[in-house]
This record gives structure tokens, sequence and C-alpha cells, in this order.
């Protein structure tokens, strides 16, 4: 339909030009007031938005598409930055989630969710995707927090200028949203993999047990991050590493056989 084509247009232009206005500010020496970048950036989630509904709509069941979840995905970590950036400043990641989010609305064009895998799921399944999903937008926002940590903390060590613009937070207030994530993040993980041992019969089969072996993985290194820091202390870049492992051993379990049957073997 050609008004699907109007919103994605729309949506891509307005993620494209609040991107660059975002990069203009965090280099600019001066606080910029305009609230241009952000209004852009809501209509650009709201296009986006409209584009999963859409697709969801599309199909008589559930899509499970590789498109479909990681633009789910790409929205969800774009509205939580949006909203994080009232609280404590992230121009550093604004513009990268900004033209992550553009570029991922227009693979849709070319890998489109008929093209995926489409199930009908019990409730129970249903709990234990959505769990995993949100749990893993979270865990990527951190994986942001944690690279914005070792940039502040590289800037400090440099005694960069740039940490009296105001155009980055302070350390501290980072290193604390940054735990709270992964708390936050490891805690859903651990009830997903929870209720799919419960809702989910096959859990340990062939094309699932990868799965669920390196998210357990990925969770014991969040937690083995997290208790560290509690009762030791971690340096930055162990954190960071951390955070960098984690998510690509879920970036793993939850994409890459998708990857490989819906890209590689199409």
């Amino acid at each position: 339909m050609i008004i699907n084509y109007v919103v994605f247009a729309v949506s891509l232009a307005c993620y494209l030009t609040a991107g660059v206005l975002y990069t203009q500010q965090f280099f600019k020496r001066v606080n910029l007031r305009t609230s241009l970048p952000q209004i852009l950036l809501m209509l650009a989630l709201i296009g986006h938005l409209i584009l999963l509904i859409v697709s969801t709509h599309g199909n008589g069941s559930e899509q499970l598409s590789l498109a479909f979840v990681t633009a789910m995905l790409a929205w969800l970590v774009t509205l939580t930055m949006l909203i994080t950036n009232k609280f404590i400043k992230n121009l550093l990641f604004l513009p990268v989630v900004c033209f992550v989010s553009a570029f991922i609305i227009s693979i849709d064009l070319f890998f489109p969710t008929t093209t995926g895998i489409t199930v009908t799921m019990s409730v129970g399944m249903i709990v234990h995707i959505l769990l995993s999903l949100v749990a893993f937008g979270l865990l990527s926002i951190s994986m942001l927090y944690a690279c914005q940590l070792a940039y502040i903390n590289y800037q400090l060590k440099q005694k960069s200028k740039m940490m009296l613009t105001g155009q980055l937070p302070p350390l501290m207030s980072v290193e604390r949203i940054l735990y709270q994530l992964m708390t936050a993040g490891a805690g859903l993980l651990f009830i997903a993999l929870v209720s799919g041992f419960v809702f989910v019969p096959n859990m340990l089969a062939d094309g699932y047990a990868h799965k669920t072996l390196l998210s357990t993985i990925a969770l014991i290194s969040y937690l083995a991050c997290i208790l560290l820091h509690k009762y030791v202390g971690l340096s930055t870049r162990i954190t960071v590493i951390f955070n960098f492992v984690g998510l690509t051993l879920l970036t793993l379990g939850y994409f890459g056989s998708r990857l490989v049957k819906e890209i590689l073997l199409t």
C-alpha cells in the first residue's frame, strides 16, 4: 500500500534529520535549547510503530521474522534512549540510535516479514518471547551506556574541555544507570529462561538448545559483572568487556540460527 511507503519515507526522513541535529548538538561547545530533534524523533518513532503494527496485521498469525523482531527492538531502544535523555544526556548515542533505526526500517523493504517464520503461539510462549525481547532491549541499552562510560572516563583522563560544556553526563550517574539497566535486564532474562522451561517443552531440544545455552552463559556473565562490581569493584574496561560478551552471546542465541535460515539460505 502506498500509505505504508509514505509512513516509511516520513519516518526515515525524521530519523535522519534528528540524527544530524543531535550530532550537531554534541559537537557544539554550547548547549542548544531547541526541541526540534526531540519532536522529529518522536514523529519517527510514531511512524516506526505504525509500520510495526501494519506489519503485524498483515498476517493472520504472529510474525517472528528477523526483520520484524529487529525493527521492534530498534523501536524499543530508541524510545528508551529518548526518554532517558530527559534525565541524563545521551547525546553521544542518540545520533547512533537514530541512524541505526533508519537503517533497520529500510531493511524491511528488502527483507519483508512475509519471508519470516510464522507460528501460532500460546499465551505462555508469548510471555516468554516478550520477556526475552525486553531483556535483550535493556541489555542492548546497557551496552551503549557501558561505551559511554568508557568514553567519559577517557575524556576525564585526557582532561578534555568537553566535560566542562555539559555535553556529557557525570561519570557516576552513567555508571549508576548502567548497573541498574544490567540488573533489570539480567532479572528479566532470568525470568524469561524460567518461563521458557515452564511454557516451552523443547528448550533443550535440537534447534533450541544453543539458544538456551548461550542465553544462560550470557546471564552468568551479567550476574558476575554485577556481583564483582558490588563486592570487589571493576574497571571501566572490564565492565565494557562483560557487556560486550553478554550481548554478543545473546545476539548469537536470539538471531544466529534465524539469520542463517532467513538470509543466507533464502
